[in-house]
């Protein structure tokens, strides 16, 4: 009977034991959670999230949520669609505030509208594979071209119909959202823009087309369409050199046929000009045909010498 006791006072201390550890674990636990916590809540501890574009980092905010949010809003103030992306790659990480330093959410959108460019997918038109504008729908760039060879074309333009001087098309890709406009109108005054003289540039002794391009910021591709008549390779000093804007623009060819009476008398002759007009502006004139008044006289039909022999006159 005794050895049957003392095993179940043994077994029973076991027990109190056992769950005097467990509860000891517990309390140890929850000292370590709690400890975690407060510790996590010092300044020195304390997680905050980094923004970085392309591997760079650009802004701090409190938090992810904040952080997410600020990029939304930020495709909001270019006017982006649900559809628009970020160009750069942007990325969130979790790091300590004390090394970095939370900016205002006005200083994080400024600084990151400086870095990241939002694209949409529009509709591009598109000269020599460059981008010039784009527009919400097919629709819409069809109708700016539509409109572009009737804005830049002579007034009094006749067949053969205006068309584009460089290579023209539309397609469906993404660009930035600063390039798409709102309406045909609104892309066709955007076209203008491009296409028009920025600047008007004196040739000093030994400058070449390349370096001006350099200097303005332009392909040398477009400063030669903006300058048709001079030799870029060859330019001498004090020449006249036009500076068309940074983004590529679209010329409009337009050509007419005209009758000229040039001369008087004997030496008077009319000549057949073609003239043509690039974004209606005259840059050639191109004698075709040339006739004197000796050949107008040649041409004449010879007059009816047939005698009269008499008979019935024709009744009047």
């Amino acid at each position: 009977m005794a050895d049957n006791r003392d095993f179940g006072h043994e077994e029973t201390t076991r027990r109190l034991r056992r769950r005097l550890w467990m509860e000891r674990v517990a309390l140890l636990l929850l000292a370590v959670a709690f400890l975690v916590l407060y510790f996590d809540r010092l300044p020195g501890r304390r997680r905050v999230c980094l923004i970085a574009v392309d591997g760079e980092p650009v802004a701090v905010l409190a938090s992810q949520a904040e952080a997410e949010r600020l990029l939304d809003d930020l495709k909001d103030v270019a006017g982006s669609s649900e559809d628009g992306d970020f160009a750069q790659q942007v990325t969130l990480h979790s790091v300590p505030a004390s090394r970095h330093p939370i900016q205002t959410e006005a200083e994080a959108l400024a600084a990151l509208s400086a870095r990241v460019e939002v694209l949409v997918q529009a509709s591009a038109i598109l000269a020599n594979d460059q981008l010039v504008v784009a527009l919400p729908t097919q629709g819409g760039a069809v109708e700016t071209l539509s409109l572009l060879l009737a804005r830049l074309a002579p007034t009094d333009q006749s067949d053969p119909p205006a068309f584009f001087k460089e290579r023209v098309r539309i397609d469906l890709q993404a660009v930035p959202v600063e390039l798409v406009a709102r309406t045909p109108e609104d892309a066709v005054q955007h076209v203008l823009q491009a296409s028009e003289t920025q600047a008007v540039h004196e040739v000093l002794p030994g400058e070449t087309g390349w370096q001006i391009a350099r200097d303005y910021r332009v392909s040398l591709n477009r400063l030669r369409q903006a300058n048709p008549d001079l030799d870029l390779d060859r330019l001498r000093a004090d020449a006249s050199l036009n500076i068309p804007g940074s983004e590529p623009g679209i010329t409009v060819v337009a050509r007419k046929e005209v009758q000229e009476q040039v001369g008087e008398g004997l030496s008077r002759r009319t000549q057949t000009v073609r003239i043509t007009y690039e974004n209606g502006v005259e840059v050639s004139r191109e004698i075709i045909a040339r006739r004197t008044a000796a050949d107008l006289h040649r041409a004449a039909p010879p007059p009816d010498r047939t005698p009269w022999r008499g008979g019935d006159q024709a009744t009047p």
